[in-house]
């Protein structure tokens, strides 16, 4: 059995691009370094955290909102811990980093 790359915990049953990737680069996509076997839920959670950040580059709030909310109920559904984090450079060249963590200790009853 293959390990989910993200979270070591599960089966990586699912494969999606490495997305730690340099898209600026050529990629090789024949490389296994290119793809990683992930679970389902850590393939739903890349996506989401994949869309707070760009939500978060392109102020868009909503999007943020969307992608926290979701991540919030995909702690609880799995009662395992999701970490959120950014970085942003700001106008005056500086970084401004924030992070989020969805516990899954609430219940959704």
């Amino acid at each position: 059995m293959t390990k989910c790359t993200y979270c070591g915990e599960e089966e990586g049953t699912e494969k999606i691009a490495n997305p730690n990737l340099d898209m600026n680069d050529d990629i090789d996509w024949g490389s296994d370094k290119s793809w990683w076997k992930v679970c389902k839920t850590c393939k739903e959670v890349i996506k989401l955290q994949t869309f707070h950040s760009i939500g978060c580059m392109h102020g868009e709030e909503k999007m943020v909102a969307y992608a926290n909310k979701k991540l919030e109920e995909l702690a609880n559904k799995t009662k395992k811990p999701i970490l959120c984090a950014t970085i942003q450079k700001k106008e005056d060249g500086t970084y401004e980093t924030a992070s989020i963590e969805f516990t899954g200790e609430k219940d959704e009853t």
